[in-house]
């Protein structure tokens, strides 16, 4: 248990002599106090100084008296915990609980009595500070560290003992400049009463690691309400920044994947062309925008001719090479600003908007002008197969049909480019039956 410092209700007077040869009383008064205490005079010059005090900071009694106590112990640094930062003559902090009285002495001269209170271990302030899983350090004005709590110690890979005293750039691998620019942006937020806080800061430590940490810090003041120093606190947010980078990396993989798999479900996977549903979309889109601008919009619908004899006659992987074939011929025939779809098995559709009659005439005529890319071989084919072919027609949509509801006007469409279609089909059928057959090359290559 530590005893209370003496009872000097300024003002007090102090029998014997009170100057710097005759010391001797002010020695007596503080001798057995086991905290480390002083006196000085108006000049700040020190008068006494007890032992505790010589085993706090290192200066003995013959050393210490006669001297500035500024030069001994440094100017006080308070803080918002009560508490202050003073120094050890090797630059070491020494913090506690630092508590003055005024007196007199018999020639009326004034006397400064000071005690630090619990420095046996580590001071309240310092205390206070382990109790936090935070980083916790204090500066100086010059950012020279005064203090460290184990937090620090931890996330800093340090020593107490081996960087008080030092630069605080001495703490980690750190960049000049930046480091110059968060100390200077410090200082100045404190100079002009703003807080310096959620400062996300990049670093790492002396061993190599790589750090981002959350850094905000508060004022020390000196006896004059000055700027002298900070208290920095620092949280290590480095997992929880890695955890939200691997969960945005995440999360663009499953965008990714969903919009795969949206395209997935949109297009054809034989022929990469719109699928049914896809294509009623943009048709139904297309319907309301030529009704709000008044362009035209036109519809092709083309099928393949003899492609269930191609089916029937040389299997299946020969008619998807011909849905194929022909996917990319309709396609390298459009505009960009047309899609075309798949309807049916061999039911293709395009919306083409804004094309002039002529424009779509000429689409018409280079896609019913398909054949085969190479003749099918004439073994497994019967004489009743009929030509592969395209059978194609164009519709111009209604007004009405523009404005219709979201099913009608798509339905009224499809069926009148149907309707074209089987007309189509009927002429070609008949300009088939009235040519002359032949069973020649070029009726193969057809």
């Amino acid at each position: 248990m530590q005893t209370s410092p003496p009872a000097l209700d300024a003002p007090q007077h102090l029998d014997g002599p009170q100057h710097l040869d005759a010391p001797q009383h002010l020695v007596d008064v503080w001798a057995a106090f086991p905290d480390p205490a002083w006196t000085v005079d108006d000049a700040g010059l020190v008068l006494a100084w007890n032992p505790a005090a010589a085993a706090t900071f290192g200066w003995s009694a013959p050393d210490a008296l006669g001297r500035p106590l500024e030069d001994l112990v440094g100017r006080p640094l308070t803080s918002t915990a009560g508490g202050v930062l003073l120094r050890h003559r090797d630059g070491a902090a020494v913090t506690g609980d630092l508590t003055l009285w005024s007196a007199t002495g018999p020639a009326g001269e004034a006397l400064h009595l000071g005690c630090l209170r619990a420095v046996a271990g580590r001071g309240p302030l310092e205390r206070h500070f382990e109790d936090s899983g935070d980083s916790i350090v204090t500066v100086d004005g010059d950012a020279v560290v005064r203090s460290l709590n184990a937090g620090a110690e931890q996330l800093w890979g340090v020593r107490a003992a081996d960087v008080v005293g030092r630069p605080i750039a001495e703490m980690y691998r750190a960049d000049p400049p930046r480091l110059a620019l968060h100390l200077e942006t410090m200082f100045a937020a404190f100079r002009a009463g703003r807080p310096w806080r959620d400062v996300e800061i990049d670093t790492t430590r002396l061993d190599g690691r790589e750090l981002r940490l959350v850094a905000a810090a508060s004022a020390l003041l000196d006896a004059d309400g000055a700027v002298a120093g900070a208290v920095l606190v620092s949280r290590d947010v480095t997992p929880v920044r890695e955890l939200e980078h691997s969960l945005r990396v995440a999360t663009r993989a499953l965008r990714a994947r969903a919009s795969q798999r949206v395209q997935t479900t949109q297009r054809d996977a034989l022929t990469g062309v719109a699928s049914r549903s896809l294509l009623q979309e943009r048709l139904t889109l297309a319907l309301a925008e030529a009704a709000a601008s008044g362009e035209p919009l036109r519809v092709l619908a083309a099928d393949l001719d003899g492609f269930r004899a191609v089916n029937d006659s040389y299997g299946h992987p020969t008619g998807d090479a011909l849905l194929i074939a022909f996917a990319e011929h309709l396609r390298s025939q459009l505009p960009l600003s047309a899609t075309a779809g798949r309807l049916g098995a061999d039911e293709f559709a395009v919306v083409l908007p804004g094309l002039s009659e002529a424009d779509a005439a000429g689409i018409l005529a280079r896609v019913t002008d398909w054949v085969p890319p190479a003749p099918l071989p004439s073994r497994g084919r019967r004489d009743a197969d009929q030509l592969v072919g395209v059978s194609a027609g164009v519709v111009l949509a209604r007004e009405s049909e523009c404005r219709a509801s979201f099913d009608t006007g798509v339905r009224s469409v499809l069926a009148r480019v149907d309707d074209a279609v089987a007309v189509a089909k009927d002429l070609r059928r008949a300009a088939t039956a009235a040519a002359p057959r032949s069973d020649g090359p070029e009726r193969r290559a057809r």
